[in-house]
């Protein structure tokens, strides 16, 4: 093994490694940086999907009973032709209200075939 006689060549070999040193944990942190970033990013698409989601069923629900909804009134009242339904933010347990229009159409003769739009 070599060792330098000279003390400026080893304080430059010190700084030099010191420096490679530095040069890699700035690397590594800024992997870091985007992969957190990357994990961040990824989780914040997942929460919009589902939150599209939630209203997707939401309306598929809201649909299923204003189904059920104009069957009962038509069936208390023969003369029942529909209605806008309203739905407050606290039957939903939502922040948002909701509505469905009700529209009954008579399809065919007998009047038993009814079109719910």
């Amino acid at each position: 093994m070599r060792t330098s006689s000279n003390p400026q060549t080893a304080v430059s070999q010190t700084d030099t490694r010191r420096g490679a040193v530095l040069v890699i944990v700035m690397v590594c942190l800024l992997l870091i940086t985007l992969l957190m970033a990357s994990l961040l990013k990824s989780a914040l698409m997942q929460r919009r999907q589902m939150i599209k989601e939630q209203y997707r069923v939401q309306a598929e629900w809201i649909l299923e009973s204003a189904l059920e909804r104009a069957a009962r009134q038509r069936l208390n009242d023969s003369a029942y032709q529909g209605e806008v339904w309203q739905i407050s933010p606290d039957d939903l347990g939502t922040k948002y209200a909701a509505s469905a229009e009700i529209t009954l159409k008579p399809e065919g003769k007998d009047d038993r075939l009814i079109s719910i739009q």
